[in-house]
C-alpha cells in the first residue's frame, strides 16, 4: 500500500507539473504574439500585395499564380470574408503559428515522456522568429505545420494514418513546394534505419497520395507558363544572380527562371559539394545560432540529441536533418546569410530536441534522487 499511494502521488504530481508548463506556454504564446504585433503590425506587408492580387486572379485551387495554392487560397477564402488582404495575411499567419504550438502539444503529449510535450511547445512558443514570420503570414510556417503532421503520420501505422501522411505531405508542397525534399528524406532516413520495420506499402500509400494532389499544380504550371517549376524556378534565378553579382559586382544579371540541377551546377559538379558544406558551415556557424536566439538551448539540444540516439527516438532526428536540406543550396548564396524563415522546420525539429533533452534529464533526476537519497539515509544510520 505505500508503494502504491507513493506512485499516485508522484503520477499527480506529474499531471500537476505538466498541466503547469503547459499553461507557462499557452501564456508565453499569448505573449510572443502580443509583442510582435505591437512591433511588426504597422510594417507594409509584400506577401499582403501580391498574394492578395493573385487570390483574387485564381479561378480555381491550383490556380495560385506565382505562389503555391495553400498560402493563396488560404488568402481568398479570407477576402471572401470582407477581410482586408493585410489583416488577412497577417491573421492566418497567426493562426497557423497557434495551431502548430497546439500541434506540438498534441504530437508529443503521449510520444515521450510526461515533461516533453508542454516543454518543446514552451520553446516554440518563445521563440521570437516564430512570431515574427507569423506577422508576415510566411508561406513557410504553413509547410512547416503541414511537415510536423505528416512526419506525426508517418511514423504511425495502419492505412488510415499512411493516407493522412500523403495528405499532409500535400499540403506541405502545396505551401512550399521544396517541402518535397523534405518529406522525401524523413521517407528515405526511416527506410535506411528502420528496413525491418518498415512498412513500404503504406509508405508508397503515402507518397503516391502525396505526388497524386501535388501533380495538378505542377500540370497547371506547365500549361500556364510552360514549366511545371515556373514560380520555384523563378526564386531560384534570385538566389542564382545575387551568387553572380557577389563574385562579380559588374555581372549582367540573367532574366527568367533556373532549373534546380543549372542552378547547383552553376559552377559545375566541384562547386555544387563545395558550396553545399560551405553553406553546411555557414548554417551551424551563423544561422542556427541566430535562429535559436536562447544560447542555454544548445545544451539541451545536446542532450536531446543524445536522449534521441541512446533511447532510440530517433524520427525527430530525421525531421531534423530533412529540414536542413532544402537550405543547404542557399545558405552560403547570400553575402548577408539567408533568412531565418528557410530554417523554420530545423527551428522547430531543435525545439522539439530540448524539449526532449530536458524532459529526459529531469526524468533521469526523478529516477536517480530517491536512490541517491536513500544511500545517503543507510550511510547515516550505519555511522
Amino acid at each position: 500500500m505505500p508503494e502504491l499511494a507513493k506512485a499516485a502521488a508522484k503520477l499527480s504530481s506529474q499531471t500537476f507539473f505538466r498541466r503547469l508548463l503547459a499553461a507557462a506556454a499557452c501564456l508565453s504564446l499569448v505573449l510572443n504574439i502580443a509583442a510582435c504585433w505591437q512591433t511588426y503590425h504597422r510594417r507594409p506587408l509584400r506577401e499582403a500585395a501580391s498574394r492578395s492580387l493573385m487570390a483574387e486572379r485564381s479561378s480555381f485551387f491550383y490556380d495560385s499564380g506565382f505562389a503555391e495554392p495553400v498560402p493563396v487560397a488560404a488568402l481568398k477564402l479570407a477576402m471572401a470574408a470582407g477581410a482586408e488582404p493585410d489583416a488577412a495575411v497577417r491573421a492566418g499567419g497567426i493562426a497557423v503559428y497557434v495551431l502548430l504550438f497546439i500541434v506540438t502539444l498534441v504530437v508529443f503529449w503521449n510520444r515521450y515522456n510526461w515533461a516533453c510535450a508542454p516543454l518543446s511547445a514552451l520553446f516554440v512558443a518563445c521563440n521570437m522568429f516564430f512570431g515574427y514570420y507569423a506577422m508576415e503570414g510566411s508561406a513557410h510556417l504553413y509547410s512547416l505545420l503541414f511537415l510536423v503532421l505528416f512526419w506525426h503520420f508517418f511514423q504511425g501505422s495502419g492505412r488510415p494514418s499512411g493516407l493522412l501522411a500523403g495528405l499532409f505531405a500535400a499540403l506541405a508542397c502545396l505551401s512550399r513546394l521544396d517541402s518535397a525534399l523534405v518529406v522525401l528524406a524523413v521517407a528515405a532516413l526511416t527506410w535506411a534505419v528502420r528496413r525491418g520495420g518498415f512498412d513500404l506499402k503504406r509508405a508508397g500509400l503515402a507518397l503516391g497520395l502525396a505526388l497524386a494532389l501535388t501533380a495538378p499544380y505542377l500540370a497547371w504550371q506547365k500549361a500556364a507558363y510552360g514549366n511545371a517549376l515556373y514560380a520555384q524556378e523563378l526564386g531560384l534565378r534570385r538566389f542564382a544572380n545575387t551568387a553572380l553579382l557577389r563574385a562579380d559586382p559588374r555581372a549582367q544579371v540573367l532574366p527568367g527562371p533556373v532549373g534546380p540541377f543549372s542552378f547547383l551546377l552553376r559552377d559545375g559538379a566541384a562547386g555544387a559539394v563545395s558550396g553545399t558544406f560551405a553553406g553546411l558551415g555557414r548554417a551551424i556557424a551563423y544561422e542556427v545560432p541566430r535562429a535559436v536566439h536562447y544560447k542555454f538551448m544548445f545544451v539541451l539540444i545536446f542532450l536531446g540529441v543524445y536522449a534521441a540516439f541512446t533511447l532510440k527516438k530517433d524520427p525527430l532526428l530525421f525531421f531534423a536533418a530533412g529540414a536542413l536540406l532544402p537550405a543547404l543550396p542557399l545558405a552560403a548564396v547570400p553575402a548577408g546569410g539567408l533568412e531565418i524563415k528557410y530554417y523554420l522546420c530545423l527551428l522547430w525539429a531543435l525545439c522539439a530536441l530540448a524539449g526532449l533533452g530536458l524532459s529526459e534529464t529531469v526524468a533521469w533526476i526523478e529516477k536517480v534522487a530517491p536512490r541517491a537519497a536513500a544511500g545517503g539515509n543507510k550511510e547515516g544510520r550505519n555511522k
